[in-house]
């Protein structure tokens, strides 16, 4: 019996696109064919909104279709909201307080649970997507969801890269350089791919966590809502019921300009209503400022990318956001690169995260010389020479250490990890203590491109005793490794001491707080 043949603990991987609207899971069959699990409803995605409802929490259709009769029970657009401390985001529901990790891994629990039974075995491992313009925090809020969740989270990857990975499975042997452009409901990536030679790399990543569908349903709900005031003397948006009422009508008639030039929402509030039409032509004018935005970040990522559009050959459209006329229209107006049409924007990143899932579970079996996954699937994520498809993204931040400028008298910002480099990576630098007789070396880790240190995202602190009597200008050598979950290790050495940390980011949830947070959940019977 070869190494490889050796009986092994039943393990399934999942990939998990978790999204700010909607959420989608698939995973790879036993002869390696992508697959999307259909939720308990049959349906292929599952809306992200959460019902409390006691000790139970609904999450999906259901969930949504109760938004406006209990709308203070409901939870959605938490994707927003991960990377945040309790103190600046959380929900109580029943006496307890929900950071967006926790509601988060709700979310997945019913995504798990949907799958297991779908699948008819246990899902034990998974890989979850994020925008490629996450930050750290942000990040490792995603870890711990699928972890609160009982999963091995194999890697956290960017929703560009898996919906690129979904896409080139096939087109291994055709090079070639694919745009991907990612509008979801809550957020906004554009990301340069490179096929080529059994290798799946990011060229360069650029985008806003902060721009989505639900800023265009915010345009109408506005503008139903100032019609309103204006007849009425009385502002809807002040009722909660009332709120999420218009909400879902404003949902409904952006899907509906879509397809249609004109629409009409009706809205009643306090024994009152406005009926206001609207056409397509209008609600894109109102929504130009958001188009624009979109326009910029390509452009924006196509000059750090260093390239121009006859280098690109093929677009690639992911997130529901990319069905708009007038998304569709501002990309072909700045190119005559042919669109994709090969994948589903729902589904593409879900997919990609399944094959991720199963290219990482194939390295495992290389590493311990135990078979996980059946011969058609290693053959299916191989090529021609047997090695596996390799993925490589890049950091989307700069990560740098804030140092002392004599000369300016003042602090400043350098850049350890640049923006753009290929991960995992690892950098070593050496520096001088600031001035003489220092009982300690504070290195002060951030985030951003700016050099002021007020400018970029505070990570975390690493430090170390130095010896007494030190002059200044002493060395204190520092080496940042940033991994393939983009999850960031600090290592200060000097004079034979050494402090090695794990960057720990101000999430919602700290390690202790996790063991007795997955307890706590276990609690919630999710439906």
């Amino acid at each position: 019996m070869s190494d490889l043949d050796k009986p092994t603990k039943p393990r399934k991987a999942v990939g998990i696109d978790l999204g700010t609207t909607f959420c989608a899971i698939a995973h790879i069959d036993a002869y390696g064919k992508p697959q999307i699990i259909p939720n308990t409803e049959s349906e292929r995605i599952t809306p992200s909104v959460i019902l409390f409802d006691g000790t139970n929490a609904i999450v999906g259709t259901m969930a949504k279709q109760n938004a406006v009769a209990e709308p203070e029970k409901i939870v959605d657009f938490v994707k927003r909201e991960m990377g945040k401390s309790k103190s600046q985001f959380h929900r109580e529901f029943n006496g307890k307080i929900y950071s967006a990790e926790e509601l988060s891994a709700i979310i997945i629990r019913k995504l798990k649970a949907d799958a297991e039974k779908y699948l008819g075995e246990p899902v034990t491992d998974a890989v979850i997507t994020v925008p490629a313009y996450f930050n750290d925090a942000e990040r490792t809020a995603t870890l711990h969801s699928g972890q609160l969740a009982g999963l091995n989270v194999l890697q956290v990857i960017n929703e560009p890269t898996a919906a690129a990975l979904a896409y080139g499975l096939d087109k291994l042997e055709q090079e070639q350089t694919v745009f991907v452009f990612d509008l979801g409901g809550g957020t906004f990536d554009v990301t340069i791919m490179r096929i080529e030679s059994n290798h799946i790399r990011m060229l360069a990543s650029n985008g806003d966590h902060r721009l989505g569908g639900k800023d265009w349903d915010d345009i109408i709900v506005n503008w139903v809502a100032e019609e309103f005031d204006q007849l009425h003397n009385d502002n809807p948006l002040l009722d909660l019921q009332s709120y999420q009422d218009l909400y879902n009508r404003a949902l409904t008639a952006k899907i509906q300009l879509s397809s249609r030039s004109r629409t009409t929402i009706v809205h009643s509030f306090n024994g009152k209503s406005v009926k206001l039409d609207i056409t397509r032509e209008d609600f894109e004018n109102r929504a130009r400022h958001l188009i624009e935005k979109c326009k910029t970040t390509c452009e924006i990522v196509m000059q750090e990318a260093k390239l121009d559009w006859t280098k690109i050959d093929r677009i690639l459209l992911t997130g529901g956001m990319t069905r708009m006329p007038s998304v569709r229209e501002m990309i072909k107006g700045m190119s005559s690169v042919p669109i994709a049409d090969d994948v589903s924007p729902d589904e593409a990143v879900a997919i990609g995260a399944a094959m991720q899932g199963v290219l990482s579970m194939l390295g495992e079996e290389d590493v311990l010389g135990e078979r996980i996954l059946p011969q058609e699937v290693r053959d299916r994520f191989s090529g021609e020479d047997g090695s596996l498809i390799k993925v490589t993204n890049i950091t989307t931040h700069t990560l740098g250490v804030v140092l002392w400028d004599d000369t300016r008298v003042e602090e400043y910002v350098f850049p350890m990890i640049r923006k753009m480099a290929p991960v995992p990576v690892e950098t070593k630098n050496s520096f001088g203590t600031a001035k003489a007789n220092m009982k300690n070396a504070i290195v002060r880790v951030v985030e951003g491109e700016s050099t002021v240190p007020a400018e970029c995202t505070p990570l975390g602190i690493c430090d170390i005793e130095l010896p007494p009597f030190l002059p200044k200008g002493s060395p204190v050598e520092l080496t940042y490794t940033y991994n393939e979950n983009q999850v960031l290790e600090v290592i200060v050495d000097a004079y034979g001491r050494q402090n090695r940390v794990q960057i720990a980011r101000n999430t919602g949830l700290s390690d202790s707080e996790i063991e007795s947070a997955t307890a706590d959940l276990l609690q919630i019977t999710v439906l």
